[in-house]
């Protein structure tokens, strides 16, 4: 097994703990799942089997942040819970975290990592276009129980739930601001690899390599990309949502719309999990439906200055992006 000089870092603040050397850190519905997968195939790397994201560092687990009760959403809210996670390490080179939240909440997750895993943890991102992003951010919380109004109600909702505090998970739009949670990272770390969702797509066997050859490990061992995981859809039950079924229930709690409209069908009484390592969708049983035309276009004008100043963070084109 490869050894790095990095990895005898990861001890520092315990004899028994461990820590990252390398996180990916998102954004949320970009392919954090699937890379979650790929890596996890090399023989030099690290990751927990018992679940995908370690949410330690952003804080998240503090209840800081508003989550509706139905929804499960398994945290580290302290060293002991997070080192759990690594019960299983077996002196791996590379020891790393999948967690979207990281970037969610940059401004706090950049500083914490920094404390816990010093300042030469590898960190790469991996992003989306971010219209498309905050579609299927949307659906995949429909196809979830985890939303009940229809898309544009749910936008325009943003800007309360912003001010009271509500997790990532229901802040579409917000959460593809890319520029300045990169920034974070990049003001703290000297090693960071941005990616794009439309890279993985078009060559996942190069873009697992360049990550591989980012973490200074065997980039030649096989891996299998073929799949793809966590991916977007809903099931046609759920189109009623989309078309503004709920929308009336203004001031009706989450918790109260998830007991009316899904307890009683699904004989279950919480949201299906946000943990877990997913497996791909059945494709015959979901649909992904196209964004109403004239909310598209809002979002591409709304996005634009973010996209302007990612091209500035990263120096390269990002014209992809934009509306043909």
């Amino acid at each position: 097994m490869t050894r790095d000089p990095i990895s005898t870092t990861n001890r520092t603040r315990g004899a028994d703990q461990v820590w990252p050397n390398f996180l990916v850190i998102g954004a949320p519905k970009s392919g954090t799942t699937s890379l979650y997968h790929y890596l996890s195939q090399h023989r030099d790397v690290f990751l927990s089997k018992v679940r995908k994201e370690g949410r330690f560092f952003s804080g998240v687990g503090d209840g800081s942040v508003y989550w509706p009760d139905f929804y499960h959403f398994d945290t580290a809210p302290d060293v002991s819970d997070y080192q759990a996670l690594f019960a299983d390490y077996e002196g791996e080179a590379r020891i790393g975290d999948v967690s979207p939240d990281y970037y969610a909440y940059a401004p706090i997750a950049a500083r914490r990592i920094l404390t816990y895993c010093g300042s030469a943890t590898k960190i790469i991102a991996i992003l989306r276009n971010p219209v498309d992003r905050t579609w299927s951010h949307y659906l995949q919380n429909v196809r979830r129980d985890a939303e009940f109004y229809s898309f544009e109600k749910a936008l325009a909702d943003e800007p309360r739930r912003i001010a009271a505090n509500w997790g990532f998970q229901w802040l579409y739009a917000d959460t593809g601001r890319y520029a300045g949670r990169l920034r974070e990272y990049r003001d703290r770390f000297s090693d960071m690899l941005v990616l794009l969702q439309d890279e993985l797509d078009q060559d996942g066997p190069g873009t697992v390599r360049r990550i591989f050859d980012f973490l200074e490990i065997d980039a030649d061992v096989p891996v299998t990309v073929e799949a793809r995981y966590n991916t977007g859809g809903i099931p046609r039950s759920k189109m009623s949502v989309l078309d503004g079924a709920h929308d009336h229930r203004d001031g009706v709690s989450f918790e109260t719309l998830h007991a009316e409209l899904v307890a009683p069908v699904s004989g279950v009484s919480g949201a299906t999990s946000a943990d877990g390592v997913y497996p791909p969708i059945d494709d015959s049983k979901v649909s992904i439906p196209p964004m109403n035309a004239a909310t598209r276009a809002r979002l591409q004008a709304q996005f634009e200055p973010e996209i302007v100043a990612l091209e500035d963070l990263l120096g390269r084109s990002l014209d992809q992006w934009r509306a043909s």
